[in-house]
C-alpha cells in the first residue's frame, strides 16, 4: 500500500510543470525512494529520465544510468529496455551519434524479446531520428510508420503523434512537402481526437515549414506565431530560437526587413547565450542576406563570415559524428553475427549431448528387456538414421553459416584496413599543402619574403590547394556513397557547361604545363545524369588527363551521338598506362588507393578512377579505358541522351524525352 501512494504522488507531482514545483522535490523525493524495492525504483527513476530528458539533460542521464544498474543487477529485462531507450535519446541529444545508435539498438532487440511494443516503438523514433541524421530519409520513415502502427494498436496518442510528426519532417527533409502535410495534419487530428496536446507547437512548426518552402509567407508567419503560443509546459528556449529564425527569414522572403532583422538578432542573443549553434548558424546567415538588402554592408559582412566559421566548425563536427556512426553499425553489425554463429554452435552440441544420453538410456533398457530387444533395435534404428541425417544437414547449414561469417568478417577486415590507409593519407597528403602555405604565409607576415617572391610561389600555392580540394572531394564523394541514403538525382544536364567549370578549376595547373584543351562539344547535347556526380566524374577525369599529360601537349574533349546515348571522349597525350593496371582496372581488381605519380610528380590517393566507375554505374552509364604506354589514353563515357521537345510553336514550355 505504501508503495502505491508513493509511486501515485511522484506521477501526480510530475503533472505540473518541471520548472516549477517539481525541481524543488526531486531531492526529497530521491531520499524517499532509498526505502523502496529495486524494481520500483527503477522503474521510478526510468520514469523521471523520460519525463526530465527535454529539460535537463544531465539529471536525465544520472537517472537512466542508475536505472540501467539497476536492472543488470536484478536481471529485469524491461528496465534495462527503458533505460537503454532513455540513454540512447540522450546520447543522440548530446551529439553522440555512436552511442545514441547501440543503446536504441539494444533497446528495440531487448523489447523485441520481452515482446514490449510501447519499449519497442520508442525505440524505432530513437533508430529512426539516427537514419535521419544520416539524411537516409527513407529506413527513418520505415521506422516511423513502424512505430505509429505499434501505437495505433496500443491506442497511444503521445507515440502515435510523435512518430507522425517525426514522419512529417522526414518527408519535408526528402522534398515531399504534400505527403509531410498529410501527416503533420493527421498527428493534429489525433490529438484533437484524444483531446491531448502531444507535440502541437512542434506539429505546426512544420506546418510553417512547408508553407514557406511553398513561398506561402503570410501563411507561414501566423502558423508560426501560432505554435510559440500553443507551446506547452515542454516549451524549450531552443525551440523559441528555432521559431524566431524560422519567422525571421518568413519576414525576409515576404519583404519586411525591419521586423525580419528584429527577430532575427533577438534570436541570435537567445542562441549565442545558451550555445546554439545549429540555430545559430542560420541566423547568421538570414541575418547577412538581411543586411545586404537594407544596404547595410558592414553588418552583412560580419554575420556572412561568422556564418562562414560556424559553418566549418558543424561540418567537421558533422562528419566526424557521421564516421562514427558508420564505424559503430559496422561493430554491431559485426558483434550480431559472431553471437549468431556462437549460438548456433552452441545448439548444435546440445542437440549432440541430448542425443548421447538418449542412446545411452535406451541401450541399458534393451539389455534388461532383451526378450524385445530385436524389435525394439529396429525401430530405434530407423529412428536414429533420421535424426543422424537432421543432424548432418544442421552441420552442413552451420558450415554453410560459418563460411558467410568469415566473408562478412573478412570484408569488415577489409573495410578498416580501407579506413585506416584513408586516415594515413588525410595526416600525409592533406598536410603537405597546407604546411607549404603556412610556411610561405609565415614568411609574408614576418618581411621574409617579398610580393614578387609571393607571386612568384602562387602558382604552385594555388597548384596544391587545387589538388588539396579535388581530394577532399574525392574522399567525402567516396565516403557518402558508402553510407546509406545515397540517393541519386537524375535530370537533363548541360555537359559542356560542366566540362567548362572543370576546366576553369585545373586551367592553372594545366598552363603550368603547357597544356592546351581542344573542346568539340555540341551545347544542344543534354545528358540524362546526376550533374554533381557528373562533375566529379569530368573533373578526376580531365585532371587524370592534366596530371599525366607531357608538357605542351594537348587535350580532347569530344562528344558524339550514337543513337539514344552520348559518347563522350577524353583523349591525352600523356605516359599512358600499363596492360597490367589497365587489365586491373577492368576486371575491377585496382585497388582502392594505389595510385602513381604526375609527369610534374602530382599525388593522388587513387580514389579518382573508383569514384568515376562507381557513379558512372549509379547513373546506368558504362566507361571505357583504351591506353598505350608513352602514347597516351582515351577515357570514353556513355549516357543516355534527352531530347527537349516544344509543346507548341506558341508554348514556351519543354518536355524532356530520355
Amino acid at each position: 500500500m505504501r508503495k502505491v501512494l508513493f509511486l501515485m504522488i511522484v506521477l501526480q507531482l510530475f503533472n505540473f510543470d518541471l520548472k516549477g514545483q517539481i525541481e524543488n522535490e526531486l531531492d526529497s523525493l530521491m531520499i524517499y525512494l532509498e526505502d523502496v524495492e529495486p524494481k520500483e525504483r527503477g522503474l521510478v527513476l526510468n520514469r523521471f529520465s523520460f519525463l526530465l530528458r527535454e529539460k535537463n539533460i544531465t539529471q536525465a542521464f544520472e537517472f537512466a544510468n542508475e536505472a540501467e544498474k539497476i536492472g543488470i543487477a536484478i536481471n529485469d529485462s524491461l528496465i534495462m529496455a527503458h533505460a537503454k531507450e532513455n540513454l540512447g535519446w540522450i546520447y543522440y541529444r548530446s551529439g553522440v551519434w555512436d552511442k545514441a545508435f547501440r543503446y536504441s539498438r539494444d533497446a528495440y532487440t531487448i523489447s523485441y524479446q520481452i515482446k514490449d511494443n510501447k519499449g519497442l516503438a520508442m525505440a524505432m523514433n530513437n533508430l529512426g531520428v539516427i537514419y535521419y541524421k544520416q539524411k537516409n530519409y527513407e529506413e527513418a520513415i520505415k521506422k516511423f510508420k513502424g512505430a505509429y502502427s505499434i501505437g495505433l494498436q496500443l491506442e497511444d496518442p503521445f507515440i502515435m503523434v510523435r512518430s507522425l510528426n517525426n514522419a512529417a519532417i522526414n518527408f519535408l527533409s526528402a522534398v515531399e512537402p504534400d505527403s509531410a502535410y498529410y501527416y503533420a495534419y493527421k498527428a493534429l487530428k489525433i490529438n484533437n481526437e484524444f483531446n491531448t496536446i502531444y507535440f502541437n507547437s512542434f506539429t505546426y512548426r512544420v506546418i510553417g515549414d512547408i508553407q514557406l518552402a511553398k513561398n506561402q509567407y503570410e501563411e507561414a508567419i501566423d502558423t508560426y506565431n501560432f505554435a510559440q503560443h500553443t507551446a506547452t509546459h515542454h516549451m524549450l528556449e531552443s525551440f523559441e530560437a528555432s521559431i524566431l529564425q524560422r519567422m525571421g527569414n518568413a519576414y525576409r522572403l515576404s519583404g519586411n526587413l525591419g521586423k525580419s532583422i528584429e527577430l532575427l538578432e533577438k534570436g541570435k542573443d537567445i542562441a549565442l547565450e545558451k550555445n546554439f549553434q545549429d540555430e545559430l548558424i542560420y541566423f547568421y546567415k538570414y541575418l547577412a542576406m538581411a543586411y545586404e538588402q537594407v544596404g547595410k554592408l558592414d553588418l552583412a559582412y560580419f554575420n556572412q563570415m561568422a556564418y562562414n566559421r560556424l559553418s566549418e566548425i558543424l561540418e567537421e563536427r558533422i562528419n566526424k559524428d557521421r564516421l562514427a556512426l558508420v564505424s559503430a553499425t559496422f561493430e554491431v553489425e559485426k558483434n550480431d553475427a559472431e553471437i549468431r554463429y556462437l549460438r548456433a554452435e552452441n545448439d548444435y552440441q546440445e542437440l549432440q549431448l541430448k542425443n548421447f544420453k538418449t542412446y545411452n538410456f535406451l541401450f541399458t533398457i534393451g539389455t534388461i528387456f532383451l526378450a524385445v530387444l530385436f524389435v525394439w533395435l529396429w525401430s530405434m534404428h530407423k529412428k536414429t538414421k533420421a535424426i543422424n541425417i537432421e543432424l548432418y544437414m544442421n552441420q552442413v547449414k552451420i558450415e554453410e553459416q560459418k563460411a558467410e561469417l568469415e566473408k562478412h568478417s573478412k570484408n569488415l577486415n577489409e573495410s578498416n584496413r580501407l579506413k585506416d590507409r584513408l586516415f594515413s593519407i588525410l595526416g600525409h597528403d592533406l598536410k603537405t599543402p597546407v604546411s607549404q602555405l603556412q610556411g610561405v604565409l609565415g614568411l609574408l607576415h614576418d618581411n621574409n619574403l617579398s610580393k614578387e617572391e609571393f607571386y612568384e610561389l602562387t602558382a604552385t600555392l594555388k597548384r596544391n590547394v587545387d589538388g588539396l580540394f579535388v581530394t577532399l572531394d574525392n574522399i567525402l564523394s567516396w565516403s557518402r556513397a558508402q553510407m546509406e541514403g545515397f540517393k541519386v538525382q537524375l535530370r537533363p544536364t548541360d555537359s559542356l557547361q560542366i566540362i567548362r567549370e572543370c576546366i576553369e578549376l585545373l586551367q592553372q595547373h594545366a598552363e603550368g604545363k603547357g597544356i592546351t584543351f581542344h573542346i568539340d562539344v555540341n551545347q544542344e547535347i543534354k545528358l540524362w545524369v546526376d550533374t554533381d556526380l557528373l562533375q566529379i566524374i569530368l573533373r578526376n577525369l580531365i585532371g587524370n588527363a592534366v596530371k599525366y599529360s607531357r608538357k605542351n601537349s594537348e587535350i580532347k574533349i569530344e562528344a558524339s551521338e550514337e543513337g539514344d546515348f552520348v559518347k563522350l571522349s577524353i583523349s591525352d597525350q600523356g605516359i599512358g598506362i600499363s596492360k597490367e593496371k589497365l587489365e586491373q582496372i577492368k576486371n575491377q581488381k585496382f585497388s582502392l588507393l594505389d595510385s602513381s605519380t604526375g609527369t610534374d610528380n602530382e599525388r593522388g590517393t587513387g580514389l579518382g578512377i573508383n569514384l568515376c566507375k562507381e557513379f558512372t554505374r549509379l547513373m546506368g552509364g558504362a566507361i571505357e579505358f583504351e591506353s598505350k604506354r608513352n602514347v597516351g589514353t582515351k577515357v570514353s563515357l556513355k549516357f543516355r541522351r534527352v531530347r527537349v521537345l516544344s509543346n507548341s510553336q506558341n508554348s514556351p514550355q519543354q518536355k524532356h524525352l530520355v
